[in-house]
């Protein structure tokens, strides 16, 4: 797939890369609001050579130091705070919540303590680095003599004002990213196993042996610069009706292709032609569906039949014999490939010639159409009682 495949992708499924990213910050926000806060205290300690060894001591502490984060949490330690400060608590729980670190080049240690209560996290942090002072000074301190190092607590810890944990921005951000990522995946994975048609491309592809010489006629988007006549497929189809029009009427039949749709949208684009027609100075006339009342053709005159995939089969026929020609009208995601290449194989027993296929824009009730399975709207019936008045004032003065 290339760049514009997955822009194209993710402009189509935007519902589905929406609600990810939705839900994955929501999940996020959940964890913000219902996890417990934690606050973090630190207190330092220095390390330092007595003065009896002042000559090899930094050569000594440069070398033990090192080993000392790991007596902060050792059970030396812990357990005389735990006994000292009351704590109901075991060495192991206390144990993950203690640690030490010794920053690099450097004789001090850093004691990290973590507790859901700042002030006890503060004075944990405390009672471990006095503790952890006494018992390194008193494993070094040799059987006779002093000890080689002097352990000092410079930066006692003080409460935190913060939790650091949850952290409303790592989270909420972690789950922007997450959800964006996740859903923009799902989206590219429907457009790849998504057999409906959207585009040009998809209606030829699906069209199958010849499908780069089919006529497929679109509605151009908004902003795209193009001829006026590049987003009216009815323009377009009413000039391939008017054009071989001569002593002898001209008649087609409009198909749709969705086989859920019970002759609204091939109706309601066999009225548009019409208008086209009329406007252009052809007459035309919207006969109805297939196989109704037949009606006598004037010269130079359209007839426009509409029908849909459940037309019978004993009208199949009809349509080779009896129509110059056939327009497919589809909606742009309501049709799968294989209604389309069904629809070919129909026609190609029939005879029937193939004019162009027209995909629409899906329809919305906001748009003036009731939803799928009933009547056209009040102002779609009106647009189409216009046509045929158009209509009727065209064949009067043939």
């Amino acid at each position: 797939m290339e760049l514009r495949d997955y822009l194209a992708a993710l402009r189509r499924y935007w519902t589905t890369w929406v609600g990810v990213t939705l839900a994955a910050v929501t999940v996020a926000l959940v964890v913000v609001l219902s996890a417990s806060p934690t606050y973090e205290a630190k207190a330092s300690v220095f390390v330092a050579a007595s003065s009896s060894e002042s000559n090899s001591g930094a050569q000594f502490i440069k070398q033990r130091v090192t080993s000392y984060p790991d007596v902060a949490d050792s059970e030396a330690v812990l357990g005389p705070v735990i006994e000292d400060m009351g704590l109901t608590t075991t060495v192991a729980q206390l144990r993950a919540r203690v640690s030490a670190d010794n920053p690099l080049e450097s004789s001090q240690i850093d004691i990290l303590v973590t507790d859901p209560d700042a002030e006890q996290a503060a004075a944990i942090a405390n009672a471990v680095a006095d503790e952890f002072r006494r018992v390194v000074e008193q494993l070094e301190t040799p059987s006779e003599g002093e000890a080689p190092v002097s352990l000092t607590v410079t930066d006692p810890a003080n409460t935190p004002s913060s939790p650091v944990s949850p952290q409303p921005a790592l989270f909420l951000g972690l789950g922007l990213v997450v959800g964006l990522a996740l859903g923009a995946a799902l989206a590219v994975i429907r457009s790849r196993t998504d057999t409906r048609l959207h585009t040009e491309d998809d209606v030829r592809a699906a069209w199958g042996a010849d499908g780069d010489e089919l006529a497929v006629l679109s509605t151009a988007r908004r902003g795209r610069r193009a001829h006026r006549l590049a987003g009216r497929p009815a323009s377009l189809v009413a000039r391939r009706l008017a054009t071989p029009v001569g002593s002898m009427p001209v008649r087609a039949v409009v198909l749709g292709v969705d086989p859920e749709d019970d002759h609204q949208v091939a109706r309601t684009f066999a009225d548009e032609v019409a208008g086209e027609l009329v406007e252009g100075g052809v007459a035309a006339n919207v006969t109805g569906p297939v196989g109704g009342p037949a009606k006598a053709a004037k010269p130079f005159e359209v007839q426009l039949a509409t029908a849909t995939p459940r037309v019978p089969l004993s009208e199949w026929r009809a349509v080779g014999e009896r129509y110059d020609g056939v327009v497919l009208v589809a909606e742009s995601g309501r049709v799968d490939g294989a209604d389309l290449r069904e629809i070919r194989a129909i026609l190609a027993t029939a005879s029937a010639r193939l004019l162009a296929v027209v995909l629409l824009p899906r329809r919305r009730t906001r748009l003036g159409f009731a939803r799928r399975g009933t009547d056209p709207a009040p102002e779609a019936r009106a647009g189409a009682n216009l046509v045929r008045t158009r209509e009727k004032i065209a064949l009067e003065k043939v």
